[in-house]
């Protein structure tokens, strides 16, 4: 190498690790900031929106929040772990809204029979129409993180949105 390509070389070294940090450290609340479609709240509001509406004690410990923007269609068998309904037409616009916590405490309606798991649920999803906040589906699991990169832009939020 010349003397002049190793002085490039040289300038440019600790650029390099600068520019592959650069993104680290950064909330990726910022992916929908400015982009979202007309009428469609922030993931902050979504997430208001499903913290915010539990009551006391639903959640012990809550750790983090992880949301995307998608469609119904994408969105509900992602949410459901695979069981499909009918809640919202299939383009409609919603966030998938995760909350993970220590434990979810869902005093609600089980089929005769059922067992609960030996540890308590750690994970709460919504499908929420990211227009209006109507919910049409929810359910608990101890599945974090459900495979939310697969249909859209992960959004990650504190637990206090």
């Amino acid at each position: 190498m010349s003397n002049r390509s190793n002085w490039i070389w040289m300038a440019f070294i600790p650029v390099i690790p600068v520019l592959l940090l650069s993104g680290c450290g950064q909330s990726q609340a910022s992916a929908h900031a400015g982009s979202l479609p007309r009428g469609v709240m922030p993931a902050a509001q979504a997430c208001k929106l499903v913290v915010g509406k539990a009551g006391p004690g639903f959640f012990t410990g809550p750790e983090q929040v992880h949301l995307v923007l998608t469609t119904y269609a994408k969105g509900e068998p992602v949410e459901s772990q695979g069981d499909v309904s009918s809640g919202m037409p299939p383009q409609t616009l919603v966030w998938v809204v995760e909350v993970h916590a220590r434990a979810i405490h869902w005093d609600h309606s089980v089929p005769s029979g059922y067992k609960p798991p030996g540890q308590p649920d750690t994970e709460y999803s919504v499908v929420m129409n990211a227009r209006t906040g109507y919910v049409s589906d929810h359910g608990e699991c101890t599945c974090w993180p459900l495979p939310l990169s697969e249909v859209g832009i992960v959004v990650s939020l504190p637990p206090t949105c």
